[in-house]
């Protein structure tokens, strides 16, 4: 019965490893960026950092100086061993070994990397549609020294709001797109943020997805050159070889 349980147990918390969305949350909002990592509900703030404590500095201070001291002693003993202890002569220098052999680069040819750069595209294709767009936020004010440009420049912007649906399809959950213009400024302004997230379980099906297509051209590889080894061998004895 309590083995049932953990299983049950086991199984909800891999579904949801695999099905809470992770992503990334960054934004550039009254002159100063963010960078958060998200899993699920919850939000690691990665950039700025939370200035530390007066303790946290005290106490990395004493460690530094701890460390400091530490490294001080341990080149004084090394120095005095080295002094006290002659260096004998005809000894080769450290890190130097002359059994060591330098294996040879792998020569990839056009095929090869043909082959495999189609399928990395395939591959950068499926990771980018996994993606989802949760939330899209732009909020831009037109501004400079010459009224005549910046409003020319505010109705191109706001053209090309109103294609942006039609471009993002419905990949973007959430959208906040605002444009101004102020004729009394100089200097323009901007504040954006946008909220990606993704499944494990997408990420887990596009490496599925690239490992397959690569065992099946590695397959076809293999026979067309099995078979053109056979032709060749066909052509050298004039007769078919045995099979």
């Amino acid at each position: 019965m309590v083995g049932r349980i953990l299983l049950i147990i086991l199984g909800l918390l891999i579904l949801l490893i695999f099905f809470v969305p992770y992503g990334v949350d960054a934004g550039y909002e009254e002159g100063v960026f963010s960078l958060r990592l998200k899993a699920g509900p919850l939000r690691f703030r990665l950039y700025p950092k939370k200035p530390p404590s007066e303790k946290k500095l005290a106490k990395k201070q004493k460690k530094k100086e701890k460390d400091e001291a530490g490294k001080k002693a341990d080149a004084d003993k090394k120095k005095a061993k080295k002094d006290g202890k002659p260096k004998p002569a005809g000894e080769k220098p450290a890190g130097t070994d002359e059994t060591i052999t330098v294996r040879e680069k792998t020569v990839w040819d056009l095929e090869t990397l043909t082959a495999l750069a189609k399928m990395a595209v395939h591959a950068l294709r499926r990771f980018f549609r996994s993606f989802r767009v949760d939330l899209l936020k732009i909020h831009y004010t037109v501004a400079g020294s010459d009224p005549y440009s910046s409003a020319l420049q505010y109705g191109q912007l706001c053209a090309a709001a109103e294609a942006l649906p039609e471009i993002c399809g419905g990949g973007v959950r959430n959208r906040d797109i605002a444009l101004a213009c102020d004729f009394t400024e100089r200097y323009p302004s901007i504040d954006a943020r946008i909220v990606l997230s993704v499944q494990l379980y997408k990420v887990v099906h596009m490496a599925v997805a690239f490992l397959a297509e690569y065992i099946v051209w590695k397959l076809k590889t293999r026979r067309e050159k099995k078979a053109a080894a056979l032709s060749e061998k066909e052509d050298d004895n004039g007769r078919q070889p045995d099979q």
